[in-house]
């Protein structure tokens, strides 16, 4: 999807430019299928699309019709790719029309089940490619074919080798524990906990971990530091302004195979965010904010690999129904809100008061007390 220098061709004709393949991948074909057809598994195998949100509604499974904006890097510089959902059979089709300012495609996908593994059929068509494109195509083609063959080896690492939240706990689990149950005991909260709070303070650079026994109050465990960060105070408004989101969001998935080491799923935009979003006519909010490994991030939150290693086995020990993250833009039970803010919207008091009220009840960190190593930025 980097655009037309990418198409690739073995088959000529007068109209369209197009190539196919065929590979076998040694999983059930439900699976390849589920993971090729949820299209924010792209960055994880396609290294060129660096961040794909859903512009349709719906939450669950994909369907016919629905579209996609891809965040693609085509060079050195950014190019906005947009994807529809044309067609789709389960386990058996999937067919994408992709579109940029500079070309239109159609990628198509058949699925065959071959005893307990799959036969994926691939095929590529540049519509109306032009006499640049067929040029690029005939004189560049094997680059263009090994440059496919380097996407199809990393959808085969991705769905063969893939991890479970079960095989990292298994990794990390006993490692963890061994970090995380001293400071649990010093607080103490049984490990593991009824519920975590994650508090992220933006001003102070920052992310705290709460836990409570079930009926007691919540304790604070420890802290990790902030070492990079990007935005100001201030809510995240839409895709791109490279804001930390404010409010209070669930924790919705873990993922074991994050191309940044492993990574939790921030339940960004969240039913107030998309409230204030409609009545103000904003359409294109963002999406797929993640807690993740590494010191390094456009537009998700890095806390560095040991740090998301102890988030991950929390989590999962504790149960993400009773995880919850709050974002602040600063300490409210020290001080008040930066300059910078005092001309936002009407609705931001609202959102400030409940996260007034999540920290309200909330013991301070104890000065010295920083926990693990990482950072938090986005």
């Amino acid at each position: 999807m980097k655009g037309p220098s990418e198409i690739v061709k073995e088959s000529w004709s007068l109209g369209d430019v197009e190539f196919e393949r065929a590979e076998n991948f040694r999983v059930p074909v439900a699976r390849l299928f589920g993971y090729v057809a949820d299209l924010r598994n792209l960055p994880s195998w396609r290294q060129e699309v660096r961040k794909v949100e859903r512009l349709s509604s719906g939450e669950g499974a994909a369907v016919p019709g629905d579209s996609f904006v891809l965040d693609v890097l085509h060079g050195d510089s950014p190019v906005e790719v947009r994807v529809e959902i044309s067609a789709l059979e389960k386990n058996r089709l999937l067919e994408l029309e992709i579109s940029s300012s500079s070309y239109r495609a159609l990628e198509l996908y058949r699925f065959e089940e071959d005893g307990g593994n799959t036969r994926l059929k691939f095929s590529f068509k540049a519509r109306r490619p032009g006499l640049l494109v067929r040029t690029l195509a005939l004189f560049m083609g094997s680059s263009f074919r090994e440059d496919l063959d380097k996407k199809l080896a990393s959808l085969r690492s991705a769905v063969e080798e893939r991890e479970s939240v079960r095989s990292r706990l298994r990794q990390y689990g006993s490692a963890v524990h061994e970090r995380l149950c001293p400071d649990f005991e010093e607080a103490r909260v049984s490990y593991p906990p009824a519920s975590v709070l994650l508090l992220g303070l933006k001003q102070e650079h920052v992310l705290d971990v709460y836990a409570r026994d079930r009926g007691g109050d919540l304790a604070f465990i420890r802290r990790y530091p902030v070492l990079g960060a990007s935005g100001t105070a201030g809510p995240k408004l839409r895709e791109g302004d490279r804001q930390v989101p404010e409010g209070v969001y669930a924790i919705d998935e873990l993922n074991p195979n994050s191309r940044f080491h492993l990574s939790l799923r921030v339940g960004y935009p969240n039913a107030f965010d998309r409230a204030r979003a409609k009545e103000a006519g904003r359409a294109d909010l963002g999406g797929d904010i993640m807690i993740h490994g590494g010191d390094s991030s456009a537009g998700c939150l890095a806390i560095g690999d040991k740090a998301v290693e102890e988030l991950f086995v929390l989590a999962a020990d504790c149960g993400l129904a009773n995880t919850r993250l709050v974002l602040s833009p600063v300490d409210f039970r020290k001080r008040e809100l930066p300059l910078s803010c005092w001309n936002r919207a009407a609705w931001t008091e609202e959102l400030y008061d409940s996260i007034r009220s999540e920290l309200a009840d909330l013991p301070e960190a104890e000065a010295g007390l920083s926990g693990g190593l990482g950072a938090v930025g986005i």
